[in-house]
């Protein structure tokens, strides 16, 4: 019979980690172990499969094998890496031979990570920037060989076809060459340029930009411009991280700003017109008579350019109204003058506030 797939018996993930795979074992052995189901053959037989794909998936050397070949028994090819059908199968374990054989894959290079810092006003508005970015790159005298003209030789371990071959029963299987990685040929000169790694440590200025209404965590992509890649591969790409500076005005919420501008009480009650900042000047504000501490008001269209639609956010105007902190006797005494022709359905809080308190008494009353 064939062999059930290690991984279906542990009932885990093929990319599980080892951890993982030592709580399935424990969980599976506890369960079917013979003397707590002494009667049982199935169990016995169930408790030696659990145990023998825990002895193959928590061996690195043993797990890869059994990846890449799975069971090989009288019946041939047993469940082992999940090929989708035997021609898959057979792609995967002979690839280097059906390519042409030994030659170095195309290796696509590193991709990098830059955080770059902005003004607020830079985010809202969009911007231009150039920015340094450290990197390997081709070595320009070697072209990437890593060797000096001439500074070449043939590999003698696989003769120059980046190759090995090796027997297995009836199975011949072709490997990458570990003594020149495929190439087919050994550095006996190194390139002095870059000491025969083929790469050179560089510092690339790079123009990046910044598209209006970006905000922190927002990041950019630009092809190409991470590392160089090996034998013919693509270069990798940079990712730049944005991160803007807080502003001394403005707060953002999404596509929204908002601005905390303070007034006077007199300001507040009898209403008054001022200049306030916004994101592209100054502009000419009116509070109306009445208005109170915390109240918003929306400018429309003076907030931030969304990035997808092009619209714009809007703006709101909250009010901070300030009680002066020391009064001369005259201010006093105007205001004690004031306060005696003021009515409290003029002040719509403390008129509700009085109403709900004396409610709360009566309820008192009732009680005690």
């Amino acid at each position: 019979m064939s062999k059930k797939d290690y991984y279906e018996v542990l009932d885990i993930r093929r990319n599980a980690s080892q951890d993982d795979i030592k709580r399935a074992f424990k969980k599976l052995a506890f369960e079917h172990h013979p003397d707590r189901n002494p009667d049982s053959d199935e169990t016995d037989d169930k408790f030696k499969e659990v145990n023998e794909a825990y002895q193959i998936l928590s061996d690195e050397n043993k797990r890869a094998q059994y990846d890449s070949f799975g069971h090989i028994s009288g019946d041939g090819f047993q469940p082992g890496a999940n090929y989708s059908n035997f021609g898959d199968l057979f792609g995967s374990l002979f690839e280097d031979v059906f390519s042409g054989g030994g030659t170095t894959r195309a290796q696509r290079g590193r991709d990098l990570k830059y955080d770059l810092e902005l003004m607020f006003e830079e985010a809202v508005f969009g911007i231009n920037k150039e920015i340094e970015i450290p990197k390997n790159t081709l070595c320009e005298e070697c072209s990437g060989k890593g060797a000096q003209p001439g500074g070449e030789v043939t590999c003698g371990s696989c003769s120059g076809t980046g190759s090995m071959n090796y027997s297995q029963g009836f199975l011949t299987i072709s490997r990458t060459c570990s003594n020149c990685g495929g190439s087919g040929s050994v550095i006996t000169k190194p390139c002095k340029g870059c000491k025969g790694k083929g790469l050179v440590y560089i510092n690339k200025k790079v123009s990046v930009k910044v598209p209006a209404g970006v905000e922190t965590g927002s990041r950019l992509r630009m092809r190409d411009e991470g590392e160089s890649g090996f034998y013919g591969g693509p270069s990798g790409d940079l990712y730049i991280e944005l991160h803007v500076k807080e502003h001394e005005f403005f707060k953002r919420e999404g596509n929204n700003l908002f601005i905390e501008v303070p007034i006077s009480f007199v300001q507040a009650a009898l209403g008054t017109e001022i200049e306030i900042p916004t994101i592209e000047g100054k502009a000419n504000f009116k509070f109306p008579s009445g208005t109170q501490p915390g109240q918003s008001f929306k400018l429309k269209g003076k907030g931030v350019t969304d990035l997808r639609s092009g619209r714009k956010g809007d703006m709101y105007v909250i009010s901070q109204v300030e009680v002066p902190v020391k009064l001369n006797s005259k201010q006093k005494e105007i205001l004690k003058e004031f306060e005696k022709y003021s009515k409290t359905e003029d002040q719509p809080l403390i008129s509700k506030f009085i109403n709900k308190f004396q409610g709360y008494i009566e309820k008192i009353v009732v009680f005690n």
